[in-house]
């Protein structure tokens, strides 16, 4: 055998064996291929699960709507209307229950009283004295002392309305504020001791 054909044969068996290399090699990236990647039905799964998010409970805080009242009935209508009366009316006794504890308070109802009280009797002697004038005749004393009072009188009733809302109003704003915090049982609270108070004094 010649060099020529040694060396023919030597690459030819070169050839064989680099063949079968890369079929087996193309045979196992294949399998691995079919059988190893995912397919897209597993990725589209594995999506949709990582999307799902569970659903978070609502808050302790979190109020639920009531219904509208288009959406209640006429019983729950006059249900709700009386709960509120209701609820109202027991803030009312408890503020004037609130305030009549107050040596403030209490002081500044005598001054609004007596500017007001004072007001009204002025004007009706003041009404007194123009009747009286019209039916039996008067000098001109009388006259200016009717003036007088009339102009006193408007002076005192506007004075306890500008009183109310500079020394009065703010006692109760106060009085609203802290009531709004009470619970029902302290609201009741007060207003038994109200009754115990005046119960007291009779």
């Amino acid at each position: 055998m010649s060099l020529l054909d040694t060396i023919k044969g030597a690459r030819e068996e070169a050839q064989e064996a680099g063949t079968l290399l890369s079929s087996k090699k193309d045979e196992g990236t294949t399998a691995a291929a079919e059988g190893d990647a995912p397919s897209t039905s597993a990725g589209f799964s594995r999506r949709s699960t990582a999307r799902a998010k569970p659903t978070r409970e609502a808050a302790g805080s979190v109020r639920t709507s009531a219904k509208s009242q288009a959406e209640m009935s006429k019983e729950e209508k006059k249900a709700a209307r009386e709960a509120k009366r209701t609820e109202e009316d027991l803030l009312y006794e408890a503020k004037k229950a609130y305030l009549n504890k107050s040596d403030a308070y209490r002081f500044t109802q005598r001054v609004w009283w007596g500017l007001l009280g004072g007001g009204m009797v002025c004007s009706i002697i003041s009404f007194l004295i123009m009747r009286n004038m019209q039916s039996n005749g008067g000098n001109e004393s009388m006259a200016t002392a009717s003036v007088v009072l009339m102009v006193l009188a408007y002076v005192l009733i506007i004075g306890a309305f500008i009183y109310d809302l500079i020394k009065v109003r703010p006692l109760r704003n106060e009085a609203n504020e802290k009531l709004a915090g009470m619970s029902k049982k302290r609201l009741n609270q007060l207003i038994a001791e109200e009754e115990e108070r005046k119960a007291a004094k009779k």
